[in-house]
Formats: C-alpha cells, structure tokens, sequence
C-alpha cells in the first residue's frame, strides 16, 4: 500500500548512494511488509532494518561491479589474444577496469570499510597497549584510563615505543596527582584502612577531573 512513498523517501534520502531503481524496489518491497500507515514511512527509511537492506543492495551492486570489470578484461584479453598487433582499425580497445572512475557508491562502500578496519585496528593497539601499561606497574585506574583517554596511534610507531610514549605520560600525570612522594594513603600521610586509602585517592582524582563525581 505504501510502496511507493517508501521507494519515494529511500530514493531522495539516499541518493548520494546511487541505488539503482531495481534496488530501491527490493528496499521498498521489503518494508512495505511493516509499514501500517503513511506516518510510519519517513522513520521506516532511517531505521536500523532498511540501513541492512541497503548495506545489501550496496554489496550486490559492487559485486555485480566487480564481475562487470572482471568480464570485461577477459572479453578484452580474449579479443588480445585473437587480434595481436596491428590492430583492426575503427575498433578502440575497451578501457581497462583500472581505468574507469570509481562509481560513488563503491567509494562509499570502501571508504566505510577502509574506517571500520582502522577502527578495529586502533581498538586491538589500545588493548594491548593497556594490557602492557598495567603489566609494567601503570596499575591506577583512573590514571590509566585518563592516559589512553589521550591516546592517538603516531604513524610508524612500534608498539614498544607507544607504551614506553604512554607509560611516561602515565607518570608524568600520576606526580600530577600524587606529587613526588608516594600516594595518598601509602606515604607520609597513612590510612587506618585500605578503604580510607581507596577513597582518599578517588578524591583526589574527582578534584582533578579525571573521576565523575559521587553523585554521578
């Protein structure tokens, strides 16, 4: 019943995409199913559902790209192989694949894939550079989270010297907070407790932002 106004608003929202109409009719069709009135369209197109039918529709075009360009270096290395130089006249050769501008929607596809990749990566570094940090001593939460909180992959950086990069930071920003001499609790000043010794270095922490408040 709502076809069209959901092929309608997937066509003008999405158009930076370059569906094609084929596949803005399987979108369409698809949430036609779970659309009830007409107030329910706009919120249909932008939901998670319709974002993986069109991660979908966006894959099968690339591929149908892929297989396009693969048949036609073959055409073309057939053609080659019967036809070596001179080459007839009046009969251009085709373009190679490598040489044909990247359709929109394949540059966002790959650019999408190329940040998911560098996210994981960054993701994977931080974990490990913060297993390493708390294997060598950097055992303040607070100060350890504040430290990786800041922490931007250096392009050629090894993992060693991120950590060693880090751990100094680390230090640096626990005199910040606990001076010279030992921690709060640990040194000049003891607790009756560990709990006192716990909250005692919270509070520090709180008052230098780097803990919410209690309240929070």
């Amino acid at each position: 019943m709502f076809k069209d106004k959901i092929a309608s608003a997937v066509k003008t929202k999405y158009q930076r995409f370059g569906l094609t109409n084929e596949a803005i009719d399987r979108i369409a069709s698809a949430r036609e199913k779970t659309v009830d009135s007409e107030e329910e369209v706009e919120t249909a197109v932008a939901d998670a559902e319709t974002m993986g039918l069109i991660a979908n529709e966006l894959q099968r075009m690339r591929d149908a790209e892929i297989q396009k360009r693969t048949d036609t270096q073959r055409a073309f290395d057939a053609y080659k192989e019967k036809n070596p130089d001179p080459k007839p006249t009046g009969n251009p050769e085709p373009p190679k694949p490598e040489e044909q501008p990247e359709p929109a929607w394949a540059k966002a596809i790959r650019e999408r894939f190329e940040r998911e990749d560098r996210e994981r990566e960054e993701k994977a570094l931080r974990d490990t550079i913060t297993a390493r940090l708390k294997m060598e001593g950097c055992a303040n939460a607070g100060i350890l989270k504040s430290t990786m909180n800041g922490f931007v992959p250096v392009k050629d950086e090894s993992e060693d010297a991120a950590v060693a990069r880090l751990k100094t930071e680390y230090s640096n920003l626990y005199k910040e907070v606990f001076g010279e001499g030992a921690a709060p609790g640990f040194g000049g000043q003891p607790f009756a407790d560990a709990k006192t010794a716990t909250e005692r270095k919270n509070d520090f922490l709180r008052q230098l932002g780097l803990l919410p408040g209690k309240d929070k």
